[in-house]
């Protein structure tokens, strides 16, 4: 026993800085979420003879069972009608590979999602503490944590292995590793569409660095920045093949979900219209329409602010993303954008270290609503 005490404190040792610094908190938030979910299902059962529903049950809420769809039987299968073609591969892909060890898909797509978001948080850790020191660290990984829609962090959804696959990028390229990066940002881009937003804010960093350590800008490290599109080129082919469409991404996403590319204040005015229709034609999606609105402002806001301090390529990022939220014919799926584009909680870790009262303040005010859209999303009620 005491020997096997021993490897495992030499195992800590070795980790980095980061993962040691990081992983008591994001496991400890996990078994927090996991029992929020299971006390809630207790109380909402109505009846001395209401059946609780099973940890399973709770999680396999709306689009997990999208992932899980594409994961079991492929893109454009005869087994169901969901039009999956807007969700990119790579999360199917990683709960496929997990399904192989763990026989639940619900559970394979949350092992995925527990072991992203760990790798996600020592990386946004490591990112800011660069800047910052240890405290900014702590400060960026909690306010990923404890931001309102985290609930996506811990569900089957593609947020936690993109902001994986981005934060680690972003890092890489920070290091001058160019290679590894455009790796990396392809394997986001295979994620979700937002790593096209990421392959823009990664070309702004790398002409930026290079021109600070004075290294010429046509150079072979710039093909690495070819290997992000690539995905995207390759999944759109591949949709080609089995539907024939080159626009099946786009049809898929008319079809199944009624949006298509709008100016951006066309899908302001009709998102704001949901949003505010009057008392008599208010519903419980009011407040998600209001959250769509929200999410498109702070984009701008955070872009801003980058902007001002200099940031170019955490600003390129962000800006781009709030664009291709907002460039549709009615907003959705916005929060989540926001909940991925980490320069967010960078930027959150700066302003906490100049306004000390900013991160409790943060956390008091994010937190609750946080347990609360846990709460609804267990519960089968519309998050986003």
């Amino acid at each position: 026993m005491a020997r096997l005490a021993s490897s495992a404190s030499d195992l800590w040792a070795r980790l980095p800085e980061a993962a040691r610094a990081t992983l008591p908190l994001w496991f400890a938030s996990r078994v927090a979420v996991a029992l929020l979910s299971l006390a809630a299902a207790r109380v909402a059962v109505e009846g001395a003879m209401g059946k609780v529903p099973t940890f399973t049950e709770l999680w396999d809420r709306w689009d997990v069972g999208l992932f899980t769809k594409v994961a079991h039987y492929g893109y454009v299968s005869p087994r169901y009608s969901d039009k999956t073609e807007v969700d990119f591969p790579a999360f199917p892909l990683a709960i496929r590979l997990v399904h192989f060890v763990v026989p639940n898909w619900i559970i394979a797509g949350l092992i995925v999602v527990f072991l992203a978001g760990a790798v996600a948080s020592a990386a946004i850790w490591r990112l800011a503490a660069d800047d910052g020191g240890p405290a900014a660290g702590r400060a960026a990984v909690l306010a990923m944590i404890f931001a309102p829609y985290a609930v996506f962090l811990f569900a089957g959804y593609s947020e936690a292995l993109f902001l994986a696959f981005a934060s680690t990028s972003w890092l890489a390229a920070r290091r001058e590793r160019w290679w590894l990066a455009g790796a990396l940002a392809a394997c986001a881009t295979g994620t979700r569409v937002t790593g096209i937003p990421l392959w823009c804010g990664l070309v702004v960093l790398y002409v930026v660095e290079r021109r600070r350590i004075g290294a010429p800008v046509l150079a072979r490290p710039a093909l690495s920045l070819a290997l992000p599109p690539l995905p995207v080129f390759g999944f759109l082919w591949y949709l080609h093949g089995k539907t024939g469409e080159w626009n099946a991404y786009t049809a898929a996403m008319r079809e199944g979900w009624h949006r298509w590319v709008d100016w951006p204040w066309s899908g302001w005015s009709t998102t704001w219209g949901s949003a505010f229709p009057g008392a008599d034609g208010s519903t419980t999606f009011t407040w998600f329409w209001r959250a769509e609105l929200l999410a498109v402002v702070l984009g701008v806001v955070v872009t801003i602010a980058l902007l001002y301090s200099r940031r170019w390529a955490e600003a390129t990022f962000v800006g781009t993303a709030t664009l291709l939220m907002a460039a549709t014919n009615y907003y959705a799926s916005g929060v989540r954008t926001m909940l991925v584009a980490f320069p967010v909680y960078l930027l959150f870790a700066r302003l906490a270290a100049r306004f000390p009262r900013a991160a409790p303040a943060y956390l008091w005010l994010s937190g609750p609503v946080m347990a609360v859209f846990v709460v609804a999303f267990t519960q089968g009620r519309w998050v986003d």
